[in-house]
């Protein structure tokens, strides 16, 4: 057995050398001169909503050409970005799935400059993957359990529900008096002046930003607030209810090249807030200055001594 095994094994060890030799000569020469491409694959095939994925685009560019320091990605503009790394010839991108339904990448194309100083553009085919349901594969036939079992009884308010809605009634009564005599004998209450929408955003802003939530390490309070006042203040000034929506309803909501900058900071704020993502502190006076900036474009007249004066005096 053992002189058959040493006959044997020259033969293998041969067999592979010639195998593997020309396949690897041919894999030098295919690189030699082969032209520019691009390639794009993610790690998965699935995914489930609030999860991360990566993006790898493997790249080849002609003799003398180069990347610039921050190359353009288009094809993915609709899709939160959470990190890239560039090397050479490949770059990975970590996305966060953020909706449920088709994901997908649009048509992939990576910027180069070529050994000229020209741009040029390697494309590639979309990607996509399948989004999954927290409550597995079927989610309409999924069994939710309650928290604690169904107690009958009966309310205890209901024996007491006269006497409260005779007490409210009367309760009623006297205050419509009150308001009578009170307009009757003091006239006309004062008029309270409405607060501009674009000033009480910038307002609210600087009151946030005082509060130092973020350098008390409170970075997702922060993001939440500050979040929930950019949402606002673009529901009041487009008309539809952004506090209501995503952030991927919203941008399908939004059709002005002036809110696209808004919606990228509401992608960062979403990273923190879902993601545990903590920014540095040079990006969170960034995106302060950037929300206080897109207030002051989109404000419906350039602000006047009578506008601070308005301001002025919600603060005291």
């Amino acid at each position: 057995m053992r002189n058959t095994f040493k006959i044997i094994y020259p033969l293998i060890v041969g067999m592979l050398v010639c195998i593997v030799q020309p396949v690897t000569l041919w894999s030098q020469d295919d690189i030699k001169d082969a032209g520019p491409a691009l390639s794009a694959s993610i790690d998965r095939n699935s995914a489930r909503v609030g999860g991360i994925v990566e993006l790898c685009l493997k790249y080849r560019l002609p003799e003398g050409a180069r990347l610039p320091a921050e190359p353009k990605i288009k094809g993915i503009e609709g899709l939160t970005t959470v990190d890239r790394q560039i090397g050479p010839g490949l770059i990975r991108i970590r996305l966060l799935v953020d909706q449920l339904g088709p994901w997908k990448t649009g048509a992939l194309a990576l910027s180069y400059m070529d050994k000229e100083g020209k741009s040029q553009v390697l494309t590639t085919d979309p990607v996509s993957l399948k989004v999954t349901s927290s409550l597995g594969d079927r989610p309409a036939e999924a069994e939710l359990k309650p928290i604690q079992g169904i107690i009958p009884t009966r309310p205890l308010w209901l024996k007491y529900l006269p006497w409260v809605a005779g007490l409210l009634g009367i309760l009623l009564i006297v205050s419509v008096l009150f308001w009578w005599y009170k307009r009757r004998h003091k006239g006309k209450p004062p008029v309270i002046p409405q607060v501009p929408p674009h000033i009480r955003a910038k307002k609210e802003i600087k009151e946030l930003d005082a509060q130092r939530l973020f350098e008390k390490e409170q970075a997702k309070r922060f993001y939440f607030r500050f979040s929930e006042i950019l949402r606002r203040y673009l529901g009041s000034l487009r008309g539809f209810p952004a506090v209501e929506l995503t952030t991927e309803e919203i941008a399908r909501c939004i059709d002005r090249e002036q809110d696209r900058g808004l919606l990228a900071l509401l992608r960062q704020a979403d990273l923190v807030k879902f993601a545990d993502r903590v920014p540095t502190p040079a990006r969170k006076e960034e995106d302060v200055k950037t929300a206080l900036s897109y207030i002051q474009e989109t404000s419906p007249v350039q602000e006047t001594g009578h506008e601070t004066d308005v301001s002025g005096g919600m603060g005291q």
